[in-house]
């Protein structure tokens, strides 16, 4: 006899054209740490008198789908949580770039590496893949970008160069997306330091922000293979995603989801699924910012963006609601603090708005590439109180609550960077 088991269980979600209705075409496939997204329809029991002492059978109650699904916040699948969440983003296109930064004018026979290619300074007649050195260093990495502008080496002519500042040699990658991260760059002078082995930054960014008035619904598969049984929601909305930033461990989002009903098959109903590869962020690589400035002595923090998602429950021959509207968006936080200053104190007791950013970035070469940024735009912190539980460090809370900032027609923006090209 099969028996089901987590590590065999598997997610799939598409976004639906009609609410309520399962996409036909392939899904997509998702990670997922848990799930108690589940229809559940209760019974009432009967009370009719003057049956005597015995039970009779009792009456089926309306069916009821919501739960949460557990999330790794990673750089690439989490874009479609968000436009779930959000609506649509607005995507664009990011080149990569880079740069070589000299301390002095280099000599003759010193070299730098572009994408591959060795390229060398000589003191006069340059030919092919050598720069003239000038009287100084403005005058050399003036020539040098002219010099590779110049270029007809494939491994030279996808970028463009420029003299930045009269120390640096500047590098753009001629085409958007993350195609330029890959394109190296070393330094063979003493004097020369690349930005980096590689051109970065290269990708897209997708820029999400709150208050859309439409949002869309999409069909979620919980698969069991062993048994085998797939439960099929459909009418699913997100109504709202919380996130806990600590120290260390897993990066995780928890996903509330209203549906309208469940069915399950023998078989997956999600085709042959597509999948992006997993790139997850780490608690390591968290940040939090208040009006663009890193807080200090932050312990720990946490936010959910709620939609306020309400069912409607209409009278139906199949007990199922009718739809889920969106009605009052509800963001809400928490900041942990060592008390070392009063910098959030004195914000909270002069009743002072903030804008809170809380971000994940990868670490190494790919932190430039591919992020994570949540701003609120204005926040309001309560008094806290302080209290002293004994001779260890002294800690506070602060429950902030994030609301609409006019100036900027929005409370939220979200802006996730990856090499994505977009969510349709």
């Amino acid at each position: 006899m099969a028996r089901s088991y987590g590590s065999a269980a598997s997610l799939l979600a598409l976004k639906e054209a009609t609410y309520g209705t399962k996409p036909t075409g392939n899904w997509e496939k998702f990670a997922f740490s848990s799930s108690d997204l589940s229809a559940e329809q209760n019974l009432l029991s009967s009370e009719l008198l003057g049956q005597g002492r015995e039970p009779r059978a009792p009456f089926r109650d309306v069916i009821n789908d919501a739960g949460n699904f557990v999330v790794p916040v990673e750089a690439r699948d989490f874009g479609r949580w968000l436009q779930l969440l959000l609506g649509n983003p607005v995507s664009a296109g990011v080149v990569a770039t880079g740069d070589i930064t000299f301390t002095a004018n280099p000599s003759a026979s010193h070299t730098i590496t572009i994408n591959g290619i060795l390229w060398t300074f000589v003191a006069s007649g340059a030919t092919g893949t050598q720069t003239n050195i000038g009287a100084n260093l403005n005058a050399t990495l003036t020539q040098l970008a002219t010099d590779l502008n110049a270029s007809v080496n494939a491994s030279i002519t996808p970028a463009t160069y420029s003299n930045s500042g009269g120390t640096k040699l500047s590098i753009v990658y001629d085409t958007v997306g993350a195609a330029g991260n890959a394109f190296t760059l070393a330094s063979g002078n003493a004097n020369g330091v690349a930005s980096g082995a590689t051109l970065s930054g290269g990708g897209y960014t997708h820029t999400f922000i709150s208050g859309a008035v439409l949002l869309p619904s999409f069909s979620a598969e919980i698969g069991h293979a062993n048994v085998p049984a797939y439960f099929v929601h459909t009418g699913c909305m997100l109504n709202s995603m919380a996130f806990n930033f600590q120290r260390s461990g897993a990066a995780n989002a928890t996903l509330n989801i209203l549906a309208q009903g469940e069915t399950r098959y023998t078989s997956s109903q999600g085709g042959t699924p597509t999948s992006r590869t997993y790139k997850p962020f780490s608690q390591f690589n968290g940040s939090i910012k208040r009006n663009s400035v890193a807080l200090a002595n932050i312990t720990g923090a946490q936010f959910t963006y709620a939609n306020g998602m309400q069912a409607v429950p209409t009278i139906r021959s199949d007990g199922l609601i009718d739809g889920v509207d969106p009605t009052t968006i509800n963001i809400t936080g928490s900041i942990d603090v060592r008390f070392a200053d009063t910098t959030l104190l004195d914000d909270a007791l002069n009743n002072n708005a903030i804008e809170l950013e809380l971000a994940y970035k990868m670490a190494g070469l790919d932190a430039n590439n591919f992020s994570l940024t949540w701003t609120f735009h204005e926040v309001y912190l309560p008094r806290p109180r302080v209290p002293i539980s004994g001779p260890g460090g002294v800690q506070t809370s602060f429950n902030w609550q994030g609301v609409y900032d006019d100036a900027l027609s929005k409370s939220v923006t979200v802006v996730l960077k990856n090499d994505v090209t977009s969510y349709p």
